[in-house]
């Protein structure tokens, strides 16, 4: 059996589409905003969540989240047999699908579904499962209702790059997400998130050396 874990700021902040996925594949969902745990970091808040679920497998959901029709037919299906399952993620930003600019599916897949007594949440910021055993990959995905306007991006730019704890040269980002990863085929939506990008880890560059010296 899989529980279903979801995180948000506030219970309005959930999209009725990520409720109504998470339905349809586990009678355990698990919903906990900054009012039922005090927000240290994501990983913290994941890993709150995932002890407040009944069943060991936990498939972790954000607010902005919903399964597609495809992933929901697979977990149905699912033989548990790993310990933790990679789950491709389609993100939708400034209302339009990305499949290149290293927002592409198969560029943001990640551990979603995973065993909670052989794995946990780890790092403040870009979090991620770290587990142990066997851990798969499933063909459906998650879609990512992401960044809505510039304005949210700039938003919670600050705050990230805060945290950020690698540093890249914005250059070679800047080329690997709108050359290498086919960025110019996302049109203006890859110039303009290339340069967005570019501008996060040019702010983490900064951010970095200033503290530094």
């Amino acid at each position: 059996m899989i529980s279903v874990s979801i995180i948000a700021l506030n219970k309005e902040a959930i999209l009725p589409q990520c409720l109504d996925s998470a339905r349809q594949v586990s009678d355990d969902v698990v919903i906990v905003t900054n009012a039922d745990h005090k927000f240290i970091n994501f990983a913290d808040q994941k890993n709150f969540a995932a002890s407040k679920c009944k069943n060991d497998w936990v498939l972790s959901l954000d607010a902005d989240e919903e399964l597609s029709s495809e992933l929901i037919s697979e977990l149905k299906s699912l033989d548990l047999k790993f310990s933790a399952y990679k789950i491709p993620r389609l993100n939708i930003i400034f209302g339009k699908p990305i499949l290149h600019t290293n927002w592409e599916p198969s560029a943001d897949t990640h551990v979603w579904l995973y065993n909670k007594t052989l794995g946990q949440w780890a790092n403040p910021v870009h979090e991620e499962v770290i587990t142990t055993g066997f851990v798969g990959t499933l063909r459906g995905h998650k879609i990512h209702h992401s960044y809505q306007t510039v304005e949210e991006f700039l938003d919670k730019l600050n705050d990230y790059t805060s945290h950020e704890t690698k540093r890249s040269n914005p250059f070679f980002d800047f080329l690997r997400r709108y050359v290498w990863h086919l960025g110019f085929l996302d049109g203006w939506h890859g110039l303009f998130l290339s340069y967005l990008m570019f501008t996060y880890h040019l702010v983490v560059w900064v951010k970095k050396n200033s503290s530094s010296s």
